[in-house]
């Protein structure tokens, strides 16, 4: 399953005439429900709004690019109530600390794992710091048995690992 950062920068075409229409620029996720609700396709600047999509609205996921039914798709995100919703909260938990609930820090979270099919987040990329990433890779921490706070996330003991990351280059 890929990364959240895999999918960053790809195109988004339509599906009949292969057109280009826009480039990934974010996840929209909601992390209590652990779900992609959608895409950010183009920044809101100061005078214009952002626009992007509904992850109900991908038709696939090709080797290189998104696949869109067309242009309608991609609008404005004050047009998504979803999308808009979870921007005004703007929980992200990329950057927060995980750690075992009995205070062991884990490391901090660098990225989701996403089920393009469904949306799902299933899981959480952690890095232990820029030189333990380099020495024995990233670890992956599946979505259960983890509690979601605003500063930090917490895991219960005893939880498993997938270390299959673990040598794999960033």
């Amino acid at each position: 399953m890929p990364k959240g950062r895999e999918i960053l920068s790809l195109p988004v075409v339509t599906r009949d005439e292969r057109k280009q229409i826009g480039e990934i620029k974010d996840l929209i996720y909601d992390p209590t429900a652990n779900k992609v609700l959608g895409y950010l396709v183009e920044a809101g600047g100061w005078l214009r709004d952002g626009k992007g999509f509904l992850h109900s609205e991908l038709i696939k996921r090709e080797n290189d690019c998104l696949v869109v039914q067309d242009e309608s798709v991609i609008r404005k995100l004050s047009t998504i109530p979803e999308l808009k919703e979870a921007l005004d909260k703007k929980e992200d938990i990329r950057g927060l600390p995980i750690q075992y609930d009995d205070g062991q820090l884990i490391g901090v979270i660098q990225d989701l794992v996403v089920d393009e099919e469904t949306g799902e987040i299933t899981g959480y990329e952690i890095s232990d710091g820029v030189i333990q990433d380099l020495l024995d890779g990233r670890i992956t921490i599946p979505n259960k048995g983890i509690s979601i706070n605003s500063d930090r996330v917490v895991a219960l003991t005893g939880i498993e690992f997938d270390t299959n990351l673990k040598g794999e280059s960033l």
